[in-house]
């Protein structure tokens, strides 16, 4: 998922996020995804967990894996 930069900061994305999630919670299903560092945060708060970080050849991080198990519906 991206924002474009012009419309960033304004929830977009959170609203994106949180619609898909909705979704995935009906659906009964997991999401997975690869967070750069400016992502991780919004992830997070959103109940995605970190699967461990990819890290290019100097050593930085470049993605992090993330999982979000479906939440009970109720």
């Amino acid at each position: 998922m991206a924002v474009d930069p012009k419309c960033q900061g304004r929830g977009v994305g959170k609203r994106l996020l949180e619609e898909d999630c909705k979704l995935a919670d009906q659906a009964g299903q997991d999401i997975y995804l690869e967070s750069t560092a400016a992502g991780k945060r919004l992830y997070q708060s959103a109940g995605f967990e970190p699967l461990g970080e990819c890290r290019v050849l100097d050593g930085t991080v470049a993605i992090s894996p993330m999982l979000r198990k479906p939440r009970v519906q109720s």
